[in-house]
């Protein structure tokens, strides 16, 4: 290759010598396009010449994205650098580029990925999983998080200036809950000739593939998850019952009836709702949002009033605007994983999820890169850990099919 360009250099530069007495701008412009032709040329004569010029083409088209006016910045250099990196790996299983843009690696094998590439992945995974993109997220280096709660009657009183101060008020006290972390993993796979075609995108294929795999994997755990066999605790999990704020235990949420035993009304739906809004304190409403199935909104959508006129409509009283994004003026969010209507289900939450559960991600991402287990593919072994559980229980109150 270096022998091809320097010849190329040579020619350009005898051209430049020919055309002296040309306009200048002309004559470079004549020689550049000289050059290139050159080098196309004797590109075509190199083994695998047509692949090296693609590869070229697309580091020089980064280059050039990363030097607009704009957009050559110190942080759009760094992802420039970090993608050649993290291509290099993955095509070649090389690291020396790896290593060099990045100092935390695993002496058992593999890499961190780098970070402006972790944080792109985290980025996907916030547009697909609801519950990481409601709760609170806590990043943290060890191996597990801790908080710590206030709970107790409040114990201000009264007194006059010279009144004794008694020492016997009540006194708040201080739960410790530890948020474990899980490893979770996806191995996308490809084939050898796959992964050495110079047009295909091998780093955002990686991205895309691994965002949705650990999307849907730790968003079901998020509600879901039994906090056992390596998985976070699901909110839904936690135990819900009737009791009220000021009596129930930290670490059990609230649940309003929906006034029918398995098939509420338009009646039934529309009542509850509101006493679910105005049940939870205004301190959370704030922030409130609704978590509900794609057959559960289908069902709100349908109430209508008594002269059939559909309430979740802009000239209705259950919505403020004619999008299928808010109820009560407050916006919704679709998980599937929520239970479908029926007998004793709990098919709808409502309140702030950033103050009633928390998303506990270990930094940092591993890859590793794998072509000898299946024999002509690539495999990209990627590891992460994630954990997850209740926060604050008073933060989400829940609607239950129920008489009472």
């Amino acid at each position: 290759m270096q022998h091809v360009m320097r010849n190329a250099l040579r020619g350009s530069v005898a051209l430049t010598r020919k055309g002296e007495g040309d306009d200048p701008a002309a004559l470079v412009t004549k020689s550049l396009e000289e050059l290139q032709k050159t080098v196309d040329e004797r590109l075509k004569k190199v083994e695998g010449g047509a692949e090296l010029k693609k590869a070229l083409d697309r580091i020089a088209d980064l280059e050039k994205k990363a030097n607009r006016p704009g957009g050559g910045g110190e942080a759009d250099q760094r992802l420039l650098i970090e993608a050649k990196a993290l291509l290099s790996y993955i095509l070649t299983g090389v690291d020396a580029e790896i290593k060099a843009a990045t100092t935390t690696s695993d002496p058992d094998g593999g890499f961190f990925v780098l970070p402006t590439v972790d944080t792109a992945i985290r980025n996907l995974l916030l547009d697909i999983s609801p519950m990481r993109a409601l709760a609170e997220v806590v990043t943290i280096a060890g191996s597990g998080y801790e908080r710590y709660y206030s709970t107790g009657n409040r114990g201000a009183k009264w007194v006059g200036e010279t009144d004794a101060r008694p020492q016997d008020t009540s006194r708040p006290s201080l739960i410790k809950h530890t948020y474990g972390t899980h490893e979770m993993y996806a191995a996308p796979a490809g084939t050898r000739h796959l992964f050495e075609d110079a047009s295909f995108d091998v780093a955002s294929w990686f991205n895309t593939w691994t965002a949705n795999d650990f999307a849907v994997t730790e968003g079901e755990a998020f509600l879901r998850g039994d906090g056992i066999d390596g998985k976070p605790r699901g909110l839904a999990t936690y135990p819900i019952v009737a009791t009220g704020d000021d009596t129930r235990p930290w670490g059990s949420m609230e649940y309003l009836p929906t006034g029918h035993a398995s098939a509420p009304t338009d009646d039934n739906w529309a009542k509850a709702l509101v006493k679910l809004v105005l049940t939870l304190h205004p301190r959370f409403r704030v922030n409130g949002a609704f978590l509900m199935s794609t057959a559960t909104l289908i069902r709100i959508r349908e109430i209508q009033d008594t002269n059939k006129r559909f309430m979740f409509a802009d000239h209705g009283n259950l919505s403020d605007s004619p999008e299928s994004g808010y109820i009560l003026g407050y916006p919704v969010h679709i998980d599937n994983n929520m239970d479908p209507i029926g007998e004793n289900k709990f098919p709808i939450a409502f309140g702030d999820f950033k103050q009633g559960y928390v998303v506990v991600d270990r930094h940092g991402l591993r890859i590793v890169r794998d072509e000898t287990t299946v024999k002509g593919s690539i495999l990209l072994d990627a590891y992460k850990r994630v954990g997850g559980g209740l926060a604050d229980s008073r933060a989400i109150k829940w609607l239950k099919v129920a008489a009472a």
